[in-house]
Formats: C-alpha cells, sequence, structure tokens
C-alpha cells in the first residue's frame, strides 16, 4: 500500500501508534519487520502518511503488547482511517478519552499556540489547580468517582511533562483571559499555588510565553471560546483543535480555517498586554492572594 493522504483520522491513529511503541519501548524497525514492512513506512505510519490493513494492525498491536481496551479502540480508529473521507471542514473523533488523542499531537508539535476564555489551559495548571477543576467537574460531565478524577489529573500532569519536557524545546505561545486570575478553583491556596506555577514556568522555560488579555478588550475577535493551533515540521499541515463544553471537539486541518485561527490568534497577541507586563499583573496578583 502506497502514500495516503494525511488526514486528521490517519494522524489520530499514527499517533496513538507511536504512544504505544515507545510505551512498550520498540524500535520503528522492530514494529516494521513484524508486519513486513521497513522502518520508513513505520515513519510514514506514525506521521498519519500511510495506513494498514486490518491483519497488518492487528499484528502490530499484538506485537506492542496492547491491552484489551486498546486493542478496541485503535482497531476502531484503522476502519475510520481506511474509509474515504469526503473533504470535510472539521473531523470529530467519536471514540471515547477522545483528549487523550489531543495528548498525542501536542507531543509531535513543535509549536502550540493556545487562547483560553477565563482558566488557565491544561498545560500550565498545576496539580492542586488540575484537581480542583476535576472536583468542579465530577458528578457533572462523569459519574462521581475519586478514581475518575485521579487518573485525569494524573493524565494532566503526565501530558505536560511530556511538552514541556520534550527534548527539543517547543515554543509554547499562550493567551490567557485576565478573569482567570479572579475565577477561584479549590480556594485561595490552590490560587496562589497555581499563579506561582505559571510564574516558574515563564521564569525557567524560554520558550514559553504568557500574555493576559483583558475580558472586556473592545472588537475582540474570539469574545468566547477558545482554542488550540498545532504546527509541526514542514511539510505537515497545521491541526486546530477548538474546546467544547462537552463532547468531542472539533479538529481542522484545511488551510482555510488554520490560516484563520493563526490570524485570530495574532490579532489577540496584540490586544493582549506585553510579555513583562502581563508577568508584572501575575506576581502583582500573586502578592493579593
Amino acid at each position: 500500500m502506497g502514500r495516503t493522504l494525511q488526514t486528521i483520522p490517519r494522524r489520530l491513529l499514527g499517533s496513538e501508534l507511536k504512544r504505544l511503541r515507545l510505551q512498550a519501548g520498540r524500535s520503528q524497525a522492530e514494529a516494521g519487520r513484524v508486519i513486513g514492512k521497513d522502518q520508513g513506512r513505520i515513519t510514514k505510519l506514525e506521521d498519519g502518511q500511510t495506513n494498514l490493513r486490518p491483519e497488518e494492525l492487528a499484528a502490530l498491536l499484538s506485537f506492542l503488547g496492547a491491552g484489551e481496551t486498546d486493542r478496541e479502540k485503535i482497531m476502531a480508529m484503522g476502519a475510520e482511517a481506511r474509509k474515504r473521507q469526503p473533504r470535510m471542514r472539521a473531523y470529530v473523533d467519536p471514540l471515547p478519552d477522545s483528549y487523550r488523542r489531543l495528548a498525542n499531537l501536542e507531543t509531535q508539535a513543535s509549536t502550540i499556540l493556545t487562547y483560553e476564555n477565563g482558566i488557565f489551559p491544561g498545560l500550565l495548571q498545576c496539580a492542586e489547580y488540575a484537581e480542583a477543576l476535576m472536583v468542579a467537574c465530577d458528578g457533572l460531565w462523569w459519574a462521581s468517582s475519586y478514581q475518575e478524577r485521579a487518573n485525569r489529573v494524573a493524565f494532566r500532569l503526565e501530558r505536560q511533562r511530556l511538552v514541556l519536557g520534550a527534548p527539543q524545546p517547543k515554543q509554547l505561545d499562550f493567551i490567557v483571559t485576565d478573569d482567570a486570575l479572579h475565577t477561584e478553583f479549590g480556594s485561595p491556596q490552590v490560587m496562589r499555588r497555581q499563579f506561582e506555577h505559571v510564574l516558574r514556568i515563564i521564569a525557567e522555560r524560554p520558550t514559553v510565553t504568557v500574555r493576559l488579555l483583558s475580558s472586556t478588550t473592545p472588537n475582540s475577535p474570539s469574545p468566547h471560546g477558545g482554542f488550540t493551533l498545532l504546527e509541526f515540521e514542514k511539510p505537515a499541515p497545521s491541526v486546530g483543535f477548538v474546546s467544547v463544553a462537552h463532547g468531542p471537539s472539533p479538529y481542522m486541518d484545511a488551510p482555510a480555517d488554520t490560516n484563520a485561527l493563526s490570524r485570530v490568534f495574532n490579532r489577540l497577541q496584540d490586544l493582549s498586554l506585553g510579555l513583562a507586563e502581563s508577568k508584572t499583573v501575575l506576581a502583582d496578583t500573586l502578592r493579593r492572594t
């Protein structure tokens, strides 16, 4: 099977297979030998540039030691990736735990641009803040469960470790509306630790920028919802991700859409406080907390 179109379903499948391979401690060459393919084919598979037949995918999953849940999910992803996809403006991941596939794409991106309203983005959250968010959602978005909360917090912290601690530092640019400073989750002590956490990231990581945007800024081009734009090494196209309150969120990779998100992000940067002023506001808020 030759090279195929790099669609969102194939990229999501490839990112899951790469996660499993790294988790199993296997090389691309080893994975390729199991299904009679060379290392280059596995590279293209993990980049979403090619696909596998069902029997090849099943053999690869067995070699990588996929558990029953992963196996069922990834076989379904393989079936989705093999479909002839009509050209749509957005793709919605229909399978459970879709938020985990976003994290896979984050680890592969070279640049991540994130805009968020009223809350610190997941990649900037300290453990206490993330836990407070999960407590607020517990029993509402999912059945009340301490284990579910703990799993989600642990996953968020692991996601941060993989992105912030990547061997090749990623450029991470965040814009956060300033009402996030005053919207309490957990307690004042939790908020204090959150401000300290963000200031520490800014101080220690030169490739991370955080800008504050007034929530009352006039003529904002995105006054309600947040989004993320993932940029990859060329020739892989950028991917936009727009978060929703509930259910799977849409991905977009058409240039018309990702270029629009890029323009909006640049406009929001222009409307935001500068980097130094944003840091000063965070530090002043911390002192008053």
